[in-house]
């Protein structure tokens, strides 16, 4: 009977860790795909990433407005603003969050993907009500976009979509700059 307990408690303390996750995200920009390790958590997210030989991890922290992108090669870390061109080229979730605030989001129901049950939503431009900027199917359980569209571009394909999403938990140094690293601030 104690043991009972014991589990009933133990996966009482460990079910607010369920929204914290790790998945492979695949994103397509520029006729190009991008793979990238999301790590998301109550503190933020972070990709890493290797492209042409060159390792990055890029950081947003929640209600930060800066994105920091480091560089473990040349143990360097460059810290610009969340909605600089740098940072919303880098991120896709910045960039749909910049034109979220200049926006009209419709919500248009509901549906799975990757066995995720999603809102999915569409984000329109408030100038141009015929221009549909984004697609965006977001994760209640996860509170993160599994996938978007971005229609901005005219590119078909732009966007991004998470698959094999498994849980996480983060570390204490999971969202910092380590203190090796020669910090640079983007103007």
């Amino acid at each position: 009977m104690k043991k009972v307990i014991f589990l009933f408690i133990f996966s009482l303390l460990i079910l607010p860790l369920s929204a914290q996750f790790k998945a492979k995200m695949v994103f397509n920009t520029m006729d190009k795909q991008r793979d990238f390790i999301v790590y998301s958590a109550d503190d933020g997210y972070r990709y890493e990433f290797n492209e042409d030989g060159q390792e990055g991890i890029i950081l947003v922290e929640k209600g930060s407005q800066q994105l920091i992108i480091l560089m473990p090669q040349q143990k360097m870390a460059m810290k610009s603003a969340a909605r600089s061109p740098m940072s919303m080229a880098s991120d896709p979730l910045q960039s749909y969050e910049y034109h979220k605030a200049t926006g009209i989001l419709k919500e248009v129901g509901k549906e799975t993907l990757n066995d995720i049950e999603c809102t999915k939503f569409e984000l329109w431009n408030k100038e141009n009500s015929s221009q549909k900027m984004y697609t965006v199917w977001l994760s209640d359980k996860y509170e993160f976009p599994i996938k978007m569209v971005n229609h901005i571009d005219g590119v078909e394909g732009t966007g991004m979509e998470l698959k094999n999403i498994e849980p996480w938990t983060p570390n204490a140094d999971s969202f910092s700059i380590p203190e090796s690293y020669q910090v640079i601030v983007a103007p």
